[in-house]
C-alpha cells in the first residue's frame, strides 16, 4: 500500500445514519434505474462502497450494515467485492479509486452542560428554646 502522504483525499462527509444505504436498498435503487455510480473507495483497512444517484447529485451514500449504520461495509477481499457487486447489479460496473481514506468519524455535539440551579436562599427558622 501506498504511504499516507501519497493518498489522494477526497472530500467525504462522514458516515452517518443519514449517509448510509443498506444492500436491500441499493438493490432496489438499481432495479428502479435510480442508480448513478458505484465507487469503490481502496484504504489499508480493505475496501468500502460509495453510492450515488441520479436524485441527490453531489451526496455519496455508504453501504453499511443493518448493525453498523455509522461505519460503511468494510470488505477486505476485491474479488469478494466484485462477487458480491456483480451478483446484485449485475449490469452496473464500478469505478476503483485507490489509497483513499476511511471517512471521518462522525462528530457528535456535546450534550448541553446544565448549569447547576442556583439554590434559594434558605429562610431562618423559627425556633422554640427548650424548656
Amino acid at each position: 500500500m501506498a504511504s499516507p502522504r501519497d493518498r489522494t483525499p477526497m472530500n467525504l462527509l462522514p458516515c452517518s445514519l443519514a449517509s448510509s444505504i443498506l444492500e436491500g436498498d441499493l438493490e432496489q435503487a438499481a432495479l428502479q434505474q435510480t442508480l448513478d455510480k458505484l465507487i469503490v473507495m481502496e484504504t489499508p483497512e480493505g475496501f468500502y462502497v460509495i453510492a450515488r444517484f441520479l436524485w441527490a447529485k453531489g451526496k455519496d451514500w455508504y453501504l453499511t450494515t443493518r448493525r453498523n449504520r455509522t461505519e460503511p461495509r468494510l470488505y477486505k477481499d476485491l474479488i469478494r467485492l466484485n462477487k458480491n457487486m456483480k451478483e446484485i447489479f449485475p449490469i452496473i460496473g464500478f469505478e476503483l479509486l485507490r489509497n483513499q481514506q476511511m471517512p471521518p468519524a462522525e462528530v457528535e455535539e456535546p450534550a448541553p452542560a446544565l448549569a447547576p440551579k442556583p439554590e434559594k436562599a434558605k429562610k431562618p427558622t423559627k425556633r422554640t428554646p427548650k424548656k
